[in-house]
């Protein structure tokens, strides 16, 4: 038995370019845009839709990760590079909001700065849920 590197997900809803995701706890092998406070699995592709879409993905449509460890992600907000990295509620980066230690959510680090609507590049560095914080 082989295994694809590339997961074979597809889109519980509509999911936009460059935004970090989630797993979908209703159906197997799907996805959503991740909210804020979860833990996150990767970051769509850059791509849209065909059939005149601006989206990555609607509902049941194939949906493609980054694969590596830098990925390009759209800001939610004011990022510093250097800063650690979580979703808002719309599946974009922003800064984490956690002070002292990374939290769960945390899922990577910004490799440049960048404001609301921008795309930066960022290493991703996902916490697990057995993450021990202690």
């Amino acid at each position: 038995m082989t295994h694809s590197i590339q997961p074979n997900l597809e889109a519980g809803g509509t999911i936009r370019p460059y935004r970090i995701i989630k797993v979908s706890t209703s159906a197997d092998n799907q996805c959503l845009e991740s909210d804020a406070n979860e833990l996150s699995i990767g970051v769509v592709a850059g791509s849209t839709r065909q059939f005149d879409s601006a989206n990555h993905a609607e509902d049941g449509d194939h949906v493609t990760l980054q694969m590596g460890s830098i990925v390009n992600v759209e800001c939610g907000g004011s990022i510093t590079r250097g800063n650690s990295i979580e979703s808002d509620a719309d599946g974009k980066a922003v800064a984490e909001t956690a002070s002292g230690t990374l939290n769960r959510h945390t899922c990577g680090i910004a490799l440049e700065s960048g404001s609301s609507g921008e795309i930066i590049r960022m290493l991703w560095r996902p916490k697990t849920a057995r993450h021990d914080l202690s």
